[in-house]
């Protein structure tokens, strides 16, 4: 039997599986699931990112704004006022709540009653989509076959942390504790080559809104590295002191400047699992499946998108030195014709169109030193 005054879906993870593209259309939103009966909190992202550290006891008083630090209370209040039929919450970080986390979130808003919302993805492409995200964030990431060993073979403590956090097996069984079975919704992540908009009909399935009337052209999206910058990147990061490797410190030059505006625009093969772990990505894929049936979670769209393609996997070879030369280079010309053109906006001056010849310029600089490789 529902609650008097309606639900309160809690998207709380996965992270690397469309969450980007579902806020940023949520956000953009909001007067379209208003009419729907959907009200959106925190009405921004950033806001969501302060819910989601204030859940998780991560924020900072003397770093943090006091508007990040006043999140929580701000929550509460908004959620406990509102007269919308549903709440829908979504950070993808919140998955990796601890019992006691989870049960304060589940019980902050009373009168409502609690679903709970999952979207999951197979492991031949989260984990090396996790792994270059890794690097960005300044998180622990050693060299890609390296990182999918130690999460393949369960042992060790960044394992030990990504299954607690990040295996839906875990997340489901400890949400499960607070929230009925029934009212956790699994959506699965379409396999690539599908309608682009399958993800978000699978997910408005849930919350009982239509797809079709939302705003979706916000050209928000979560940009990936190719292999050999997300492996450049990682060397950088690793000549950063451990004492900047923060959310304060190094995630904005990190994720924000060097991977976003330097290294993404140059495109890149993407990493993809190494070969070797095919048929353990396929067990997984499986056992995921029948947890999935066994669990009596409400699963929305196809379990077998979790079975990995052919296309997921390659040789596992790691970017060769001239790949990662070649990228440094394209980088480090980037980085300098951005600080010519702010120098040039400094003095009132037109700068010329100079990224377009550097993308050119980029383009005959890597076929030349992948020559002399």
């Amino acid at each position: 039997m529902a609650a008097a005054r309606g639900q309160i879906y809690l998207h709380v993870g996965m992270p690397k599986t469309g969450t980007t593209f579902l806020q940023a259309t949520f956000q953009a939103s909001q007067q379209q699931l208003a009419r729907q009966g959907v009200e959106f909190l925190p009405p921004t992202r950033r806001e969501a990112s302060w819910l989601s550290l204030a859940v998780l006891d991560q924020l900072d008083a003397e770093r943090d704004p006091a508007a990040a630090l006043g999140m929580w209370d701000r929550y509460v209040a908004a959620g406990t006022a509102s007269g919308a039929p549903r709440l829908l919450v979504s950070d993808e970080l919140l998955g990796g709540a601890s019992e006691e986390q989870l049960i304060r979130l589940t019980r902050a808003i009373p009168d409502r009653e609690v679903h709970v919302v999952l979207t999951i993805r197979g492991l031949a492409k989260l984990l090396p989509s996790t792994w270059q995200q890794r690097i960005q964030q300044g998180s622990e990431a050693p060299a890609l076959d390296d990182f999918v060993e130690q999460i393949a073979s369960r042992s060790g403590p960044l394992a030990e942390r990504w299954w607690r956090e990040r295996g839906v097996g875990p997340v489901i069984e400890r949400w499960s504790a607070e929230v009925p079975p029934e009212r956790i919704h699994v959506v699965i992540m379409p396999r690539p080559g599908s309608s682009g908009s399958t993800l978000l009909e699978r997910y408005c399935a849930v919350l009982g809104v239509r797809a079709d009337e939302l705003v979706t052209e916000h050209g928000d999206r979560n940009p990936a590295l190719g292999r050999a910058q997300a492996e450049l990147l990682r060397l950088v990061k690793e000549q950063v002191p451990d004492e900047l490797m923060d959310r304060h410190g190094y995630v904005p030059v990190g994720k924000w400047w060097l991977a976003r505006q330097h290294l993404a625009p140059q495109g890149g093969t993407p990493p993809r699992m190494p070969a070797r772990f095919r048929s353990w990505c396929e067990e997984e894929a499986r056992a995921t499946i029948a947890h999935l049936r066994e669990s009596g979670v409400d699963v929305v769209g196809e379990p077998d998108d979790l079975l990995p393609d052919a296309a997921d996997f390659d040789d596992g070879a790691a970017p060769t030195e001239a790949e990662l030369l070649a990228a440094a280079v394209r980088a480090l010309a980037s980085i300098g014709v951005q600080r010519v053109e702010e120098q040039a906006a400094r003095r009132g001056a037109a700068p010329a169109p100079a990224r377009v010849r550097l993308r050119r310029r980029g383009g005959r600089l890597v076929r030349t030193l992948l020559r002399r490789g």
